[in-house]
């Protein structure tokens, strides 16, 4: 027999700082950015960690609990929750409640109500006549995890001193932790909550009841809970990455994989029976309980001997634990079966090495898949991992994250079937070094901000898209592609994605987020969010889980000026005869000095040979900035062959983006356009170059000239200050950023 249960505690603790780094959960080198050696110019991009905190994570707009407290304490008064008024709508909207309801305080409930006992996790809840199922199952699967509980719900929490009516919980939203105040007014029948209470009346814990109606406060309504899943209170409750498997239409082969790779780390694993129509948890002949979670915690393979003689073939076997220890198996390989009578001693003692008080059972592969409709994976990250005991026996996952945005026009490139812009998205790189195991285990999970009253905003249709117009939907569809990088290639390109397939696409999904759990060979590799369409506008969560120690990074590219324009090339571009008379003719015409009316006079009498359209005076002034040291306002006709020979160059570096010829084009086409005119912008400056010159998703010339100018200027200005002063307070990438938008 091979069991593959739990591991040994791994000696790579992940450190805890709660701080931001490049890189991350190996002990790699710390990359740069933008190529300078000031320690403030370092990206600090990625988080290594989970959440930002060690205990919770940070709050996202707390509710003031304190304050609140504190006045009805003063005055004497019980709160009532002015934005949560009990109403017939939270609990049925548009339709009348079959049975009566009335909100009533538990202490209208029962004498003596209690929050929590002290064994709080341990006691059945039940759905009632209206809780809702996916909290419940998700309450259920993390009654095994006390410690994730208790930032969920705090236990500091009583209905006797102190007591005036508030309670407060908290959820994970969108990267954040979000707490949420209601007060203890709960829809009642027949002197019972209708939703989540315990099982027992007699304990009297109104814990489950109070949590459910925050939950329910931060959907909008308790009919918006039976709109969610099994994985969105998962989700909502750990903060994890939930993947969610149909397990009749999934291959049996793929769903052990998943398994044997599950098991061993730090991922729960949740498995139930939800019958299409019947919503009541009802006992099977085999002993199962539908709509309950029970937790997978190990895998074996035994022998099967048949009549016990000889060996037929390996049987393998699912362990799993029922909902506070009921509901156990009671089929083929569960006690007193006749598989298991037949086991040989020595494996009997093997796979009993649990604690049958626990409530865990075996049950065959085959039963297993036969039996449960979903499967639920929950992959929990460093920080919780060193929090809760129960999980440190086994492997802990290495993360780290990102929150960025899709925007128009600059990383916003939708899926691979568009080539030319699906580049643009934004690029992460995976380095699993060489030496590790065969393969590393990696989840990637992308996902899209969401509302924290249920989900309710709706998408926009990129523009232009007729294909999307009719569609309305909470969500855009996302998903990721991952391509394996080649050596000495620092960014994926259109040319590369029209040259090379990505390893894996993910289906992508009108869904908040879209995970995927796969093992990848040493290597590096580029993981690049996207929207399947286009120009689709949307903030998103990355998340990269490996078990093994890597290095991740986001693409970058340094701020850089790698193209001066001296005299000294004047003669190589401009060696056109009559260029040659014009310059001739301007210098004996005008003074030895011009202003920027007489220089825009002289760029439009020939304004086709260095410009797509006419000169304006912005773009007179601003060229005559790069030469004006003294700011006399006024450009030396010595410096106009200069200024002329970086208006030609420029020219040919848009020519060759325009290809409309009609001196516009898109500017997914920037950063390519910048590193022909002989400049390398960072992520944050391309971004921000974007926002201020290009429009529609769409860049002129004439703008194109007034970024160059700005980002030439910006080098120009940094460089003089940190020539001046010994300890330069700001950084090149600050400087830019302030000079574009000066």
């Amino acid at each position: 027999m091979r069991p593959n249960g739990n591991l040994a505690r791994s000696n790579g603790t992940i450190p805890n700082g709660g701080q931001t780094r490049h890189w991350t959960n190996g002990h790699g080198p710390v990359h740069y950015g933008n190529g300078s050696s000031h320690p403030e110019e370092r990206l600090e991009t990625l988080s290594r960690f989970w959440t930002t905190e060690r205990n919770g994570g940070t709050l996202r707009s707390p509710a003031p609990y304190v304050k609140i407290r504190r006045q009805c304490l003063e005055r004497g008064i019980i709160w009532e929750d002015p934005d949560f008024v009990p109403s017939y709508k939270l609990l049925q909207r548009n339709k009348k409640s079959s049975y009566p309801v009335v909100w009533l305080r538990p202490h209208e409930l029962t004498p003596h109500p209690r929050f929590s006992g002290d064994t709080p996790w341990r006691i059945p809840l039940e759905g009632g006549l209206q809780g809702d199922i996916w909290l419940l199952l998700a309450l259920t699967t993390l009654s095994t995890t006390p410690r994730l509980l208790e930032r969920i719900v705090p236990l500091d929490q009583s209905f006797d001193h102190g007591y005036c009516g508030v309670f407060r919980f908290r959820f994970w939203q969108f990267g954040t932790w979000v707490e949420v105040c209601v007060d203890d007014r709960l829809p009642s029948c027949r002197g019972r909550p209708i939703g989540l209470s315990c099982a027992d009346p007699t304990i009297g814990e109104f814990w489950p009841a109070l949590l459910e109606k925050a939950y329910a406060k931060l959907y909008g309504g308790y009919d918006k809970l039976n709109e969610g899943s099994g994985a969105r209170a998962l989700q909502d409750l750990t903060g994890g990455i939930v993947q969610s498997f149909g397990l009749s239409s999934q291959d049996r082969y793929l769903t052990y994989q998943v398994l044997n790779s599950a098991v061993p780390r730090s991922t729960l694993i949740v498995a139930s029976i939800l019958p299409d129509r019947d919503r009541r948890a009802l006992k099977l002949r085999h002993g199962l309980i539908t709509h309950s979670a029970y937790d997978v915690t190990g895998l074996a393979r035994v022998r099967d001997t048949g009549n016990g003689n000889s060996t037929i073939g390996e049987t393998p076997l699912v362990r799993l634990r029922g909902p506070y220890g009921r509901g156990q198996w009671v089929g083929p390989w569960s006690d007193r079966s006749i598989e298991w009578e037949s086991l040989p001693e020595r494996d009997k003692e093997v796979l009993s090495v649990r604690t049958r008080t626990d409530g865990e059972f075996w049950m065959s592969f085959v039963d297993f898949v036969r039996n449960f409709t979903s499967l639920e994976l929950v992959h929990i990250g460093p920080d919780d991992w060193l929090q809760e005991p129960s999980l440190q026996p086994r492997k802990p996952w290495r993360a780290v994250l990102a929150k960025r945005r899709w925007r128009l026009g600059y990383n916003a490139g939708g899926g691979p079937d568009f080539v030319e812009t699906t580049a643009m998205n934004p690029q992460f790189v995976i380095q699993i070094p060489r030496g590790v195991n065969s393969k590393c285990h990696v989840v990637v999970a992308v996902t899209q901000q969401y509302g924290g009253t249920g989900d309710n905003h709706t998408a926009q249709p990129p523009p232009n898209n007729k294909d999307q117009k009719s569609i309305k939907s909470p969500f855009h569809a996302i998903g990721f592609a991952v391509y394996e990088a080649r050596p000495n290639v620092n960014r994926i390109t259109p040319q590369f994605v029209a040259e090379n397939r990505p390893l894996d696409v993910t289906q992508h999904s009108l869904s908040r987020e879209v995970a995927t759990f796969f093992a990848l060979p040493p290597g590096e590799y580029v993981i690049i969010p996207q929207t399947k369409l286009p120009n689709c506008e949307a903030r998103f969560l990355l998340r990269i889980l490996t078990d093994e120690q890597s290095t991740i990074w986001e693409v970058n590219e340094d701020n850089i000026l790698y193209r001066s324009f001296t005299l000294d090339s004047f003669d190589s571009t401009l060696s056109s005869n009559d260029i040659r008379q014009i310059l001739l003719r301007w210098s004996t015409t005008f003074p030895s000095e011009i202003d920027a009316v007489q220089f825009r006079k002289l760029l439009k009498s020939k304004w086709k040979l260095w410009l797509w359209t006419k000169p304006t005076l912005e773009l007179s002034k601003s060229l005559i900035m790069l030469r004006d040291s003294n700011i006399s306002g006024r450009l030396a006709m010595k410096d106009m062959p200069a200024l002329l020979n970086m208006l030609l160059f420029w020219k040919a570096a848009f020519h060759k983006w325009d290809k409309s010829k009609h001196g516009k084009t898109s500017s997914y086409n920037m950063r390519g356009m910048l590193w022909e005119a002989g400049v390398g912008v960072s992520n944050k400056v391309l971004e921000c170059l974007i926002l201020r010159f290009a429009r529609d998703a769409n860049l002129t010339a004439e703008s194109f000239l007034m970024a160059l100018l700005r980002l030439h200027l910006a080098h120009e200005r940094y460089h003089a200050l940190d020539t001046k002063t010994k300890s330069n307070p700001l950084s090149l990438e600050e400087m830019i950023l302030m000079t574009i938008y000066s």
